[in-house]
């Protein structure tokens, strides 16, 4: 039996957790600038998340040798949300604004969109969007199989070789509305029950809230999750990129899609579509996630004008994407 000596030396011995968390606290505060804001983050704690940054402020970059760093391509929300998510394993989301505060004067009709008020479009006739998206006949199972896709072309020539192709699935709304019905909903279900890995293991993150009616205006809700997923992305952060991932469609399983909202949703795509590349399919990131969504949302986002022209802007890689999915449930 050790003597009393001995017990105490070995009592005092500190476990190889406690000495790597005092290693990270005990590191010296690294500078990051970032829209004139300055943020000091302990440099063992950001290297333990992020190579690009441990390179940054310990290989042979310039920020090294001044000691600090400027951020140009994130902003002031999305890096104060990774300090607070490399401190504390959680981040706070962006906030819901109440659009009621800034409604129309009496007798002008109006949806609000990020803040700014426009005119109510009349919605088309459902029938004359068949040439614009096929409904197809399809019986999916819940779990959608990935599979790997050249890329597709983001011509507008390619796009009507497309439809064409597929107009023998295309039926009429008389005919397949049950179908398309069915295959809707079990989208939402397979969107709703998606497994989350990180955000499970992460007990300190708040439950979402969801919107309780068309007022509520959750844009900068969804964007705070995307533009996280799109700094993780860049800094290879896995972490925190599956976190803002799993966070995002979180809020988007439990969100009501109302038509004066539509915006809301539009404003994400366009965000993640602008700012991240094309899709690789074995590979879950934000874009499926958006498809998915997409998916099972279109009978109420193709009666906003604006998404309808998103669908083939810029190449129409949103509608690329979709495609890819239509046909992976068809095949």
């Amino acid at each position: 039996m050790p003597d009393s000596n001995e017990s105490l030396t070995l009592d005092l011995q500190p476990s190889s957790s406690s000495t790597k968390a005092s290693n990270v606290y005990t590191s010296t505060p690294f500078k990051f600038i970032v829209e004139g804001n300055v943020f000091y983050l302990h440099a063992a704690l950001v290297s333990r998340h992020s190579r690009p940054l441990d390179r940054m402020m310990n290989g042979d970059m310039s920020e090294a040798q001044k000691g600090y760093a400027v951020l140009e391509d994130v902003d002031e929300g999305t890096f104060g949300r990774f300090a607070e998510w490399a401190y504390e394993g959680y981040y706070t989301p962006g906030q819901v604004i109440d659009r009621s505060l800034d409604s129309p004067s009496p007798g002008e009709s109006a949806i609000e969109d990020g803040g700014s008020v426009r005119p109510i479009v009349s919605p088309p006739d459902i029938s004359q969007l068949e040439e614009a998206l096929p409904i197809v006949d399809v019986e999916p199972p819940i779990t959608i199989e990935r599979r790997s896709y050249a890329p597709v072309s983001r011509t507008h020539t390619g796009h009507k070789k497309r439809y064409k192709e597929y107009h023998r699935h295309i039926r009429s709304p008389e005919e397949s509305s049950s179908a398309t019905g069915s295959s809707r909903i079990q989208l939402k279900e397979s969107f709703i029950h998606r497994k989350a890995t990180v955000r499970r293991d992460s007990i300190s993150v708040p439950p979402p809230h969801p919107n309780q009616g068309p007022e509520e205006d959750y844009t900068d809700v969804f964007l705070s999750h995307a533009q996280l997923y799109v700094f993780a992305e860049k800094y290879d952060i896995k972490t925190l990129r599956k976190l803002a991932l799993e966070n995002l469609q979180n809020i988007l399983a439990i969100f009501t899609l109302y038509e004066e909202r539509t915006g809301d949703i539009i404003t994400l795509l366009r965000y993640s579509y602008a700012n991240t590349s094309e899709s690789i399919w074995a590979i879950e990131d934000l874009r499926t996630l958006l498809t998915h969504y997409v998916g099972y949302e279109m009978d109420t986002l193709m009666k906003d004008e604006d998404f309808r022209d998103l669908m083939i802007s810029d190449g129409g890689a949103l509608l690329g994407d979709f495609m890819k999915m239509v046909m992976e449930r068809i095949s």
